[in-house]
């Protein structure tokens, strides 16, 4: 390819470049949500709080009892046992259990929260954990704050979703967008393609530089498309401090290598096939 050809498609290939940039960082940011979900479900489970409600005139010997209890199941949180007296309740039970008693009737009890290991909160450790606390003497109730996990799984399963459907479909436009590109940039090359290969050229050594300015523009569009990701999860990173325990470094690491993976195939995939179409082509179909 000489330069006066090269300098006339500049403007095309920037564009393929900035094309295929936005690709890659939506599916980068797809990535992310998706990778990140497993910390994420994983994170919030080991938030929530089981609440054990105690009866009334307890001992300190009787609560000590139920600690020693609590430790005893499967999965709790060394250090997460606390013991709450019925003036906090309100702040760790909230409005929802107002509903359903008298008015004028306190609904608030001292109470024991603990935490469990997210392997551990499954339905079923839940049932088992339930049963066997509620077989001491000194237990009145017991809460389980599972209704907003699975709200927040759910929203984080749907914006994935959303950012999967963005990204098939800037796919689908970056594909058609670059196959047209490297064919108009490449047409004024048939030429030269055809007369390589009538004088004995083979088609790989033919292929050779226009696959190699096809990586060139991979590579680009894939530093264009890292820095703006990058750029993007160091915003969360120091605005949201939630993002901090979220993020797991390694995952990141993975999204870039596929990331850059996919910009070097979508590329050299797209001019191997326009370069093939010129070199199947009879001298004849050339002038059309």
């Amino acid at each position: 390819m000489n330069n006066s050809k090269s300098n006339t498609s500049k403007p095309s290939y920037r564009y393929a470049v900035i094309s295929i940039s936005i690709v890659l960082y939506f599916l980068g940011i797809y990535l992310m949500l998706y990778l990140q979900s497993k910390k994420i479900d994983q994170m919030i489970k080991e938030q929530l709080s089981i609440v054990v409600e105690l009866k009334d005139s307890l001992l300190q010997s009787e609560i000590q009892v139920i600690e020693v209890a609590i430790k005893r199941q499967t999965g709790v949180i060394d250090n997460s046992i606390s013991h709450h007296d019925k003036a906090s309740g309100s702040e760790i039970m909230g409005d929802v259990v107002l509903t359903g008693f008298r008015k004028g009737e306190s609904p608030f009890k001292d109470m024991m929260t603990f935490r469990l290991q997210a392997e551990s909160y499954t339905d079923e450790n839940l049932n088992i954990i339930e049963k066997s606390l509620m077989k001491e003497h000194v237990v009145h109730d017991i809460f389980f704050e599972n209704e907003s996990d699975i709200g927040v799984h759910d929203l984080v399963y749907k914006l994935s979703l959303l950012f999967l459907l963005l990204s098939i479909i800037f796919v689908a436009l970056a594909l058609i967008i670059i196959h047209n590109t490297l064919s108009l940039s490449l047409y004024a090359d048939r030429w030269e393609i055809k007369t390589m290969e009538l004088v004995g050229a083979r088609k790989s050594f033919i292929r050779k530089p226009y696959l190699a300015h096809g990586r060139i523009i991979g590579q680009r569009a894939f530093w264009l498309a890292a820095i703006a990701l990058l750029g993007t999860v160091g915003i969360l990173y120091f605005s949201i401090s939630v993002f901090v325990s979220i993020l797991y470094w390694p995952y990141l690491i993975l999204t870039l290598v596929i990331l850059f993976v996919l910009s070097t195939l979508i590329t050299m995939v797209s001019t191997f096939t326009v370069v093939n179409k010129f070199l199947e082509q009879k001298l004849s179909e050339l002038h059309g």
